[in-house]
């Protein structure tokens, strides 16, 4: 019965850790895409007001 307790706990642990770096890993992909998308935005302004 301890063996049993020690692995759902183990596995429980694992889970954990893997759904933490996957939530970091998503979390800065899409601050990434966030800011890229800031950057375009600039871009264009600039690009619109030395045409003008």
């Amino acid at each position: 019965m301890i063996l049993l307790t020690i692995h759902i706990v183990a596995i429980g642990a694992v889970i954990g850790v893997t759904a933490n770096f996957a939530y970091s890993m998503g979390k800065k992909e899409g601050l990434r895409v966030t800011r890229k998308e800031h950057e375009d935005k600039e871009l264009k302004k600039e690009v619109s007001k030395i045409e003008s």
